[in-house]
């Protein structure tokens, strides 16, 4: 986080040589899960016609859920469970992330909150419209 820190404030603060390599190293060494949902929106997309990646490991050490392409743009979907928010409201951490993908490696992000996709139920074709339309934007 500090290094990315450093390079979206374009920030001179020295640090010892050894330690950026140390930090990316710890910070892209996560865990990866899929969740049910992601898998179910990676579905989806498929089904639109739209070939996607998943845990796409960007420049900046960060991991994207799904990376697809629009119109030849790289759009980021983030497909983002309970974790992310508090009373539906992104947490600090999710907003940096995005914030930090925006900014260091120039991909949009669209987020795909979980009760908004558990809103559509079973009906596909409201989801693959609800992705579309996020796509879009």
């Amino acid at each position: 986080q500090w290094k990315l820190w450093r390079v979206e404030m374009n920030a001179r603060v020295p640090l010892p040589q050894d330690l950026p390599d140390r930090c990316r190293a710890a910070f892209t060494s996560s865990s990866i899960y899929v969740s049910v949902l992601q898998k179910e929106v990676v579905c989806e997309l498929s089904a639109m016609g739209l070939q996607s990646k998943e845990e796409v490991l960007l420049p900046s050490g960060y991991h994207l859920d799904v990376l697809v392409q629009v119109d030849g743009q790289n759009v980021g979907i983030e497909v983002d469970g309970p974790s992310h928010f508090i009373k539906r409201k992104p947490t600090g951490k999710t907003m940096l992330k995005q914030r930090q993908i925006v900014s260091i490696d120039r991909v949009r992000i669209v987020s795909v909150p979980f009760w908004e996709w558990d809103g559509f139920g079973d009906d596909r074709g409201a989801k693959r419209r609800y992705l579309r339309s996020k796509l879009e934007t």
